[in-house]
């Protein structure tokens, strides 16, 4: 097992020529690595093709078994073993590591079942770090649907259910689905096991989760006059290392008395779970729906110079589309988008990442490559000819906020045994210090006292991003600091060295996860409703979704009281 630390991946890097902003912990196995794979030898996976639909397994119902199961994810490697959801179907249509999607309708709630098939202990090729998890090194599972609007014992939050469920055990949730806190929109579910997630989504537990209504319908033609059909395309973008035998490759720390790394890296990418691979489409419109599913990555994509129509992000769709010539994607974030192919006819065009721009930060190493995509010469079905004026979406307008809390970002003693990172210099084990009153709204301010961009997500809500400001990171926390950082609840406003900045045009709609930039404090407003039937007191849970920054232990509880 390939061992690093921060300090040894600068050291690296700069041997080969790499310049990095901040350190970070990233590693290539001695024996592979992944530039050895040719690209662009398999189709992607797409649902019905390599992603299997869920079938129900009652009215409104849908069980799962967590297992393991071995897949080829490239022509040239030994089958991987990877961590799955199984619907019941054997998973014998699911051809990479990402191969599950429940299609479900905004309005109509579903309950799902979980039941935890997988090893007892962690295997090798998954290293636990006994000192962040509840039961050392026993396997913990958890479903948690990110974006979904749920009671709190249905959210799979460690706020409420720490020790989440072990082998033989069943987790049993219902998905409200209620509009319009959840309308037709892209979420996915994904394991959220405490001092885990980074490991148990690492394996493979993650799958979609689409939301249809009567608009979105999902079929061509539509009421929204946007692609559908087979013209609609899901991607779920993530990168990993191999190990020679196939395996996945999750390197560990080399500080003594640590296994945990600062963020994970991989060398190669993966598309709906095949790496590199390649996408067949005809000389028209298509919709294109992505998720950037890297535990640490932020993407910066681009498809040969062609322009994107955002339509929509995690909150569903907007109230018109949003002119983008690049998308800019943190772990968790999702990007609706309308693509259109006329123009390469007969032509193979990359979807290529690059660096992300600044003020965005993220120690990534290059990793160009993401998939191919071959356009034909025939359209079979014209389809929309285009882009639509307006959409039956949502603009984020939320007014009134009854307070604003002052939430700090802190990294402490890296390199060191005791390397964590926090919110408000409190662990997430501490009594919630956030407790907003059911039904009302809130301005949530993030500041960001460390040197990379945090994709922070809030469970529960959609939001509203105001903006960001620029500050004197260093002065405020010079004032305020102490040994595990800056406390909250402490207004960064006479540190700041500019106005305001407005969100990103992109930011246009609702949220779920927000790019928290270094030298900035970023301002959200969200309203904290509870589903129909919902009494307060709720708890859930807020957190950075770089995966190794949740695990340890930029996360905290909050509580929706009455």
């Amino acid at each position: 097992m390939t061992s690093i630390t921060r300090r040894r991946f600068v050291q690296s890097g700069l041997a080969t020529g790499i310049v990095l902003g901040s350190p970070a912990a990233f590693a290539a196995s001695p024996a592979f690595k992944g530039r050895q794979l040719a690209k662009y030898l398999e189709p992607v996976p797409l649902p019905g093709a390599g992603i299997v639909v869920a079938a129900a397994s009652g009215k409104n119902e849908y069980t799962f078994t967590q297992r393991e199961i071995r897949r080829q994810l490239h022509p040239d490697l030994p089958p991987t073993p990877i961590w799955a959801y199984d619907d019941g179907s054997g998973l014998s249509g699911q051809a990479g590591s990402f191969g599950m999607a429940v299609v479900a309708q905004s309005g109509t709630p579903l309950t799902l079942h979980f039941r935890h098939a997988l090893p007892r202990i962690y295997p090798d090729w998954l290293p636990v770090d006994t000192r962040l998890t509840p039961l050392g090194d026993r396997v913990r599972v958890m479903t948690h649907l990110h974006g979904g609007f749920v009671a709190a014992d249905s959210d799979g939050s460690p706020a409420t259910t720490p020790l989440g469920f072990g082998p033989g055990q069943t987790q049993t949730v219902l998905y409200t689905n209620q509009a319009p806190q959840m309308p037709a929109s892209l979420l996915w579910f994904h394991d959220h096991a405490l001092g885990a997630t980074r490991l148990n989504v690492f394996a493979g537990l993650a799958a979609a989760y689409i939301l249809r209504d009567q608009f979105d319908t999902g079929t061509e033609p539509n009421p929204l006059g946007v692609p559908g059909g087979a013209y609609e395309i899901p991607l779920v973008i993530q990168d990993r290392q191999f190990n020679p035998d196939g395996s996945f490759l999750y390197p560990r720390s080399d500080i003594e008395g640590t296994t945990w790394i600062g963020e994970y890296f991989g060398d190669v990418m993966l598309v709906n779970g095949k790496v590199w691979p390649y996408l067949e489409v005809e000389p028209r419109m298509y919709r294109l729906r992505i998720l950037n599913g890297c535990n640490a990555r932020i993407l910066h994509l681009d498809i040969g110079g062609a322009t994107f129509w955002q339509i929509g992000a995690e909150g569903g769709l907007f109230d018109i589309p949003v002119r983008m010539e690049r998308l800019v994607l943190a772990p968790a974030e999702r990007a609706d988008v309308i693509v259109d192919f006329s123009r390469f006819a007969g032509h193979a065009v990359p979807l290529k990442n690059h660096r992300p721009p600044r003020p965005v930060s993220n120690p990534a190493p290059p990793l160009a490559a993401v998939m191919q995509i071959r356009v034909g010469t025939q359209v079979t079905h014209a389809g929309p000819s285009s882009i639509p004026a307006s959409l039956p979406g949502r603009k984020a307008d939320l007014h009134g906020p009854v307070t604003t809390r002052y939430i700090t970002l802190n990294e402490v003693e890296p390199e060191e045994a005791q390397w964590s990172l926090n919110l408000s210099a409190a662990r997430f084990d501490e009594p919630a210090t956030e407790k907003p009153k059911a039904g009302t709204v809130e301005d949530w301010v993030y500041i960001n006292l460390t040197a990379d961009t945090h994709p922070m997500h809030l469970h529960l809500v959609t939001f509203q991003v105001i903006g960001r400001t620029p500050f004197d990171a260093k002065a405020y926390a010079a004032a305020y600091g102490g040994p595990h950082g800056v406390p909250g609840g402490i207004d960064p406003s006479p540190f700041a060295t500019g106005p305001m900045l407005p969100p990103e045009p992109e930011e246009r709609g609702f949220k779920d996860t927000v790019k928290v930039n270094p030298g900035y404090f970023t301002t959200i407003r969200a309203k904290f409703d509870l589903p129909d039937g919902v009494s307060a007191p709720q708890r859930y849970a807020h957190h950075c979704h770089i995966v190794e920054h949740e695990d340890n232990d930029m996360m905290r509880p909050f509580v929706v009281v009455p």
